[in-house]
């Protein structure tokens, strides 16, 4: 894993630039980057390391931006593993690579990391049955790391076969349309 500040020695370049904010104006906004390789984009599933941890943390680009100070940073919407919600799924047996989407409001939604955090990229396909989310191939499925058609609401603590229409700010059709192929 690649730790804040230790990115010296790794080829990093920004990609499309996608606006500016902050008070000044000082912050600026991308559509991509890459990082040692290999590109990295809005909506794209990525794996997070943390020391002492055994398995990565998984989550969605939903942002990305260089502040004033040359900090860039990401900010990442949450998958949850079956084990970190156990206390919620009760006795029901889940498939090792199913996931849970955050929703909700609260604690373990999203949160900023620095952008040297992401570890690499992951594959998680949306086999929700919901009309607007395109159904994947028997090749898609194959190819998925992990597969997801619920959601976790952080704040109410609930597991639900429903996806909200705005999660983390986004709307729900763009959802569907960004995070589940």
């Amino acid at each position: 894993m690649v730790k804040a500040g230790q990115s010296e020695n790794l080829e990093f370049k920004w990609g499309k630039k996608k606006g500016v904010g902050g008070k000044n104006k000082e912050v600026q906004f991308y559509e991509s980057y890459s990082f040692d390789g290999v590109d990295y984009a809005l909506y794209d599933s990525v794996y997070l390391y943390e020391e002492e941890e055994p398995e990565p943390f998984i989550g969605k680009l939903i942002k990305i931006w260089e502040n004033a100070n040359k900090t860039k940073r990401v900010k990442i919407l949450w998958f949850f593993r079956p084990c970190e919600i156990q206390n919620y799924l009760g006795a029901e047996e889940v498939p090792e690579n199913e996931l849970f989407l955050a929703s909700g409001e609260g604690v373990g939604l999203a949160n900023v990391n620095p952008l040297e955090a992401i570890a690499g990229k992951c594959n998680v396909t949306c086999i929700s049955k919901d009309e607007r989310n395109p159904q994947p191939s028997d090749k898609e499925l194959h190819m998925a790391d992990f597969i997801f058609y619920r959601s976790f609401d952080v704040g109410q603590l609930k597991i639900s076969d429903k996806i909200n229409e705005k999660v983390a700010g986004i709307e729900g059709i763009v959802y569907f349309f960004f995070f589940c192929f």
